[in-house]
């Protein structure tokens, strides 16, 4: 019986890899445009970088893998990349380099959750953070970074943004003082259940995604009624700049994110056409986090992009990914014998060596029994060359060479150039 892959757990095969690899392709292109630096950490970490720093961290800890290694020593798969990156940025003394300040990353975490639409429990994600940078473009270059890549993916118009102004810790202590007569009168509340939850997390039962608690919240006061002249300020600004740039955005009220660390502006792509966990970017400031931590005034601002629920959403969209399959532009047939074998690999090695190299070429020397079907299938893949080099080939001592644009088929004596030829022929037509 073949074994299974763990649960949470997927394996990647070519045709996701594909896909992956396009999305992260274009999203290099973009960054590098905007002058980000791509750094690496690594996926384990000491557990004491995560436990006492996220909102409701009893919670969080709980979707940690975390264990004692043979010295033990406490440590945990990477459950996101922010806190990782801090490490990074400070270890390595990176805040002394005036352009390093833009940092991007891809790659695995970890948590142990249940599985959900897009998100396993190992899950890949792209994270880019803004270090010493207080000022609200910080913001808006992120926004239009995300922005880009989604029109470059032809898939803006499934997306809507939706943004926030948490403001300060003490903006929400205020907010919170302010909803305590809601907590006191059960008549908003469907249940027991739902008020010891509401008591124990204000702002992650805010941030629900659920009918219930929608329509319970409509007469809830709005934590922008609640924001500081500069937070609300800075709000309005942005929000003014987004319109500058033609961002079409929406702001939720309700949207707080999942942990304790962001102030002011907080943001979430999301897929229309999804009614849950349909988020694929999200992120925020998180001004006073490396403060609190390391007391180093390092103001900063980040976001994450799910890659697998992007992968779903281009493979939902077939119509988007019709043209991203890998390309092959020669096709080489070269099974009969050893000498074919050989005589097919010298081919492909004297064209990557040449000022073809560029080309994309499969070589097929598999034992087949029909050269018709697998010509046939070579069709389908609409390749510009097809060589082969089977029997007849190897009696007569020459290579036939298919060109599938123009329909036109050529033989080539084994010592002829064929590089020369394909060269040529490339060109000609």
């Amino acid at each position: 019986m073949i074994k299974k892959c763990i649960k949470g757990m997927k394996d990647y095969i070519p045709s996701d890899i594909i896909i992956y690899k396009y999305i992260e392709n274009k999203f290099r292109k973009i960054i590098s445009n905007y002058s980000f630096n791509e750094v690496n950490f690594p996926i384990l970490e000491r557990t004491n970088l995560y436990n006492k720093n996220f909102y409701n961290n009893n919670f969080f800890l709980k979707q940690m893998y975390s264990f004692l290694d043979k010295n033990k020593l406490d440590i945990s798969l990477r459950p996101e990349g922010t806190m990782s990156c801090i490490r990074m940025y400070l270890e390595n003394k990176l805040f002394n380099i005036y352009n390093l300040n833009k940092l991007w990353y891809i790659g695995p975490m970890f948590r142990y959750e249940n599985t959900q639409k897009g998100r396993l429990r190992q899950f890949y994600q792209i994270g880019l953070e803004i270090f010493n940078n207080i000022n609200i473009t910080s913001n808006l270059e992120l926004i239009l970074i995300i922005n880009r890549l989604l029109d470059d993916l032809n898939i803006k118009d499934l997306f809507i943004l939706e943004i926030n102004s948490i403001g300060t810790l003490n903006d929400r202590f205020n907010y919170i003082k302010n909803l305590n007569f809601l907590l006191s009168r059960k008549d908003y509340f469907i249940n027991d259940k739902i008020i010891k939850k509401f008591n124990f997390d204000v702002f992650r039962q805010l941030d629900k995604n659920n009918k219930n608690y929608i329509n319970l919240f409509k007469n809830f006061p709005s934590i922008i009624d609640f924001l500081n002249n500069e937070s609300l300020l800075n709000f309005k600004n942005l929000c003014n700049y987004l319109n500058k740039f033609n961002i079409n955005f929406i702001v939720n009220k309700n949207l707080f994110r999942g942990l304790e660390y962001y102030n002011d502006f907080v943001f979430e792509w999301k897929y229309k056409f999804w009614s849950s966990q349909n988020t694929i970017c999200a992120g925020g400031r998180y001004d006073y986090l490396i403060k609190n931590l390391y007391n180093l005034n390092i103001p900063a601002v980040g976001l994450a992009i799910g890659l697998d629920r992007l992968v779903l959403i281009l493979k939902e969209n077939k119509r988007l990914i019709n043209n991203i399959n890998k390309k092959i532009d020669i096709y080489v047939i070269s099974y009969y014998n050893d000498k074919t074998v050989l005589l097919g690999l010298s081919i492909v090695e004297n064209i990557l060596n040449s000022d073809l190299y560029f080309l994309n070429i499969y070589h097929n020397y598999f034992q087949y029994n029909n050269l018709s079907k697998i010509i046939l299938k070579v069709l389908k893949l609409k390749c510009r060359l097809l060589i082969i080099i089977s029997k007849k080939e190897f009696k007569k001592k020459i290579i036939t060479i298919k060109d599938l644009y123009f329909n036109k088929q050529f033989f080539i004596s084994f010592k002829k150039n064929i590089v020369n030829f394909i060269s040529n022929l490339l060109k000609i037509n």
